[in-house]
């Protein structure tokens, strides 16, 4: 392999990199086993988000508030303190939260917000097309 497709090799690798890391963005879900509201969210939205359009812009991942496993490579703006909050993240920062959970309607709109104001345009639509909603 000569100098040239060497270096374009590289441009390529490091272009797949950016790519990956503007299409990483996630919901983080912080629940307790004791958390009334979160066994609400669980069952009135938890069983249907993976299946909707805000789903594939944020793909859902749970941790037990209680146990603290949640990766501590991801920035967060403050610490977490309360159960269910939901954490949008993206390039392994925090870039916005809800607290609590008082119903769906609330809920939906709030998670609308977060991702049409606070994700960048390449990671929704990076997002959106990596999901197949059927």
């Amino acid at each position: 392999m000569n100098r040239i497709q060497l270096a374009l090799l590289f441009a390529a690798l490091l272009t797949l990199g950016a790519l990956r890391n503007i299409s990483a963005a996630e919901l983080m879900m912080f629940d307790s086993n004791y958390c009334t509201w979160c066994q609400k969210w669980d069952d009135e939205i938890g069983v249907i988000y993976h299946l909707t359009s805000e789903g594939c812009q944020a793909p859902l991942r749970k941790f037990n508030f209680d146990l603290g496993n949640y990766p501590k490579s991801i920035e967060l703006l403050e610490p977490v303190l309360y159960t269910p909050t939901f954490v949008l993240v993206h390039a392994q920062k925090e870039i916005g939260r809800i607290t609590g959970y008082p119903g769906e309607d609330f809920f939906w709109t709030e998670l609308q917000n977060l991702l049409h104001i606070n994700l960048p345009d390449p990671a929704q639509l990076a997002n959106s097309r990596n999901c197949r909603l059927s």
